[in-house]
């Protein structure tokens, strides 16, 4: 995993993520790049509850690499690319292998754009400055998007 993905998440692959064909699920993907995700912003907004995130999933993206299997565990590396107005970028990078070394190889890679959003007026709001701040200190670099 290279340095650019600091923030690693974990999982073992759980036997209901598995499909006829003997891998992990394409939909199973998504829901490990959710829980990365999710432990991301747990851990850079030091949240507790992310229930009350006033976010939406605007658009993903994955692109598949190769099959993950029954009995790997999988790391998910996740970063903040762009901060724009309302909404910011992640990217994501997914290996798998044994338990005992997850980072053995490539199984997808994916983008996602996350819109701060108001659930009581259904619109998006202002992505807040703490967290422009949490995530350009994180990543140590400036995150606005310029274009």
């Amino acid at each position: 995993m290279t340095d650019s993905f600091r923030h690693r998440t974990r999982l073992e692959v759980r036997f209901r993520d598995i499909d006829a064909f003997g891998h992990v699920n394409n939909a199973a993907f998504v829901t490990y790049l959710e829980q990365a995700r999710i432990r991301f912003l747990i851990d850079n907004l030091h949240i507790e509850t992310p229930q009350n995130l006033p976010l939406i999933l605007a658009a993903l993206e994955v692109d598949f690499r190769a099959p993950i299997l029954f009995g790997q565990e999988v790391e998910i590396g996740t970063r903040v690319d762009w901060v724009g107005n309302t909404s910011f970028s992640m990217s994501h990078r997914m290996t798998a292998g044994t338990l005992s070394d997850a980072g053995e190889r490539l199984a997808a890679e994916a983008t996602t754009v996350l819109v701060a959003y108001d659930y009581a007026t259904e619109r998006p709001i202002r992505v807040p400055d703490p967290w422009r701040v949490a995530f350009a200190t994180y990543e140590g670099r400036s995150l606005e998007r310029t274009a």
